[in-house]
């Protein structure tokens, strides 16, 4: 009988042993991923308003390639892990938002002979989708 008694105690222990190693090992993976998601959308967050800053020096300051010298690519590459890593649908509409309103201001401010009026809007709607990104992001990791 204690031969038994020792085999279940020791079957036991080995499983919450095995079971315990599971739960770290998953919360350091969901530790990781909400890094990396956190990584990305900093860095998006950044790139944008460094965009949006590279526009007004190019109109106001009168710097010439501000906008052309802007990493693209590193944008890009940033939403596109962002997408593939987050599944909250709230922070992924917000980042096709930002998306469309920096390729709207973008392409508007590279045709030249811009209006007034109408940069002044896709500034704007470029800097509230950089904001409204922001919060999405924020309420993920809060």
């Amino acid at each position: 009988m204690d031969a038994w008694v020792t085999l279940i105690a020791a079957v036991s222990g080995a499983g919450i042993a095995i079971l315990g190693q599971h739960v770290i090992r998953r919360g350091e993976s969901n530790a990781r991923l909400a890094e990396l998601m956190l990584e990305q959308c900093a860095r998006l967050v950044s790139m944008s308003e460094d965009f949006r800053n590279r526009v007004w020096e190019e109109r106001e300051l009168g710097l010439p390639g501000r906008v052309d010298g802007w990493g693209l690519g590193e944008f890009r590459l940033a939403a596109a892990r962002l997408r593939i890593l987050c599944r909250d649908q709230h922070v992924l509409r917000a980042l096709d938002e930002l998306n469309s309103s920096s390729k709207a201001l973008g392409a508007y401010w590279r045709r030249g002979n811009v209006d007034a009026g109408e940069f002044a809007d896709r500034y704007e709607q470029a800097k509230l989708a950089t904001e409204a990104f922001s919060t999405a992001s924020e309420k993920l990791f809060r």
